[in-house]
């Protein structure tokens, strides 16, 4: 079977180029110190009970929060203090310094063995897209430069599986779907979206998971040196202008 021609790669990237679930954890924890240390009453006044209450709230009055995580997190945190009998300027200044310490260990990542070097040799060969539902910052991580855009959920208020990333990477790529290829380790949000707007994909593995989905995958990769064998195995990347 002849190779496919790629003039387009998107990536997922939380737990695709490097583990999230540790950093993620810590990031809260620095949070949450940070709340405590200003607002030591938080622990006996404000329960989990009562932060879901706050949350969906801010979901049901303004539908679009949630596509920002940034802004939901700064915003929750400002409506606990607000409980607490902060004033307003003060629950605003106390929220984003929280979300400060939030963001600090938030991309303190570390990509997957292979993961730079391949991005680098990727980027030589073809244009590459970062597509998340989160809102790591590729250029505090230091890898912004391999990428000619980074789409979030923020930017088309929606989140993956729903086609608006894809469509929106295909129209910066200037390239049709059969030309694109998306990497990600999320059966549905990454494989299934993809799949949908009719890119070819390959899963993104390295925990060995077993599929579960009803649709099969096209392509599986255990390691970012797998990632690099597919793509030669299966692909000819082609770098275009847009």
């Amino acid at each position: 079977m002849p190779r496919q021609i790629i003039k387009l790669v998107t990536l997922d990237l939380d737990d695709t180029l490097w583990p999230n679930k540790k950093v993620i954890i810590e990031s809260e924890k620095a949070l949450w110190r940070f709340v405590n240390s200003k607002f030591p009453e938080i622990e006996r006044k404000i329960n989990e009970e009562k932060i879901t209450a706050i949350k969906v709230n801010l979901v049901e009055t303004d539908p679009l929060i949630k596509f920002d995580l940034t802004r939901f997190r700064k915003e929750v945190i400002k409506e606990i203090l607000l409980h607490l009998g902060a004033q307003e300027n003060e629950a605003i200044y106390y929220s984003n310094e929280a979300f400060s310490e939030f963001f600090k260990i938030r991309n303190k990542v570390k990509l997957f063995p292979g993961a730079k070097n391949i991005l680098e040799r990727l980027n030589r060969d073809t244009n590459l897209i970062s597509l998340s539902n989160g809102n790591a910052d590729l250029g505090i991580i230091g890898i912004a430069k391999f990428f000619k855009a980074t789409i979030s959920s923020q930017d088309v208020s929606s989140n993956k599986p729903a086609p608006p990333h894809f469509l929106k990477a295909l129209k910066i790529g200037g390239c049709e779907p059969e030309e694109s290829l998306h990497i990600g380790d999320c059966p549905i949000n990454d494989i299934g979206g993809a799949r949908n707007c009719n890119f070819h994909t390959i899963w993104f593995n390295c925990e060995k998971r077993k599929w579960d989905e009803i649709v099969p995958y096209e392509y599986q990769a255990k390691s970012w040196k797998d990632v690099y064998d597919v793509i030669n195995k299966n692909f000819i990347l082609e770098k275009i202008n847009v």
